[in-house]
């Protein structure tokens, strides 16, 4: 992958996690411009993503219930969601209620990346091809 499409993608993806988040805030978390990211958000409309700027000050936002799914998770991330899995327990007082369900929701998209990321290796992948 191109280090472009890589942004593009950590783009949708923080936009996603942080309604109204600020191009100088974008341009700080990929290591960029502020003018790489309006160079950017210009790519995404022309793909036809449905993001949006609010107007000065007040950010990008997805238009309607445009959403993706976290994308290849890297295997420190992982981990890290992995080892709060002891503690969380301990932590539940100062949660949201909503927390646990939210994580137990990522740990669930996890297991299904990795399980077929192994089948896929594995080469277990039956192929479904007509005759």
């Amino acid at each position: 992958m191109t280090d472009r499409l890589i942004r593009l993608m950590r783009i949708i993806t923080l936009v996603q996690a942080r309604p109204g988040i600020l191009a100088r805030e974008l341009a700080e978390r990929c290591g960029t411009s502020e003018r790489t990211i309006y160079r950017d958000m210009d790519a995404l409309s022309a793909m036809h993503i449905p993001i949006t700027h609010k107007g000065r000050g007040r950010g990008y936002t997805f238009i309607g219930h445009f959403a993706m799914y976290p994308l290849g998770l890297t295997e420190e991330e992982v981990q890290a969601l992995y080892k709060l899995l002891p503690v969380l327990d301990e932590m539940k007082p100062i949660l949201p209620e909503c927390f646990e369900g939210a994580y137990e929701k990522v740990l669930a998209a996890v297991y299904k990346q990795s399980a077929e990321k192994a089948e896929f290796q594995s080469g277990d992948r039956e192929d479904y091809t007509e005759s």
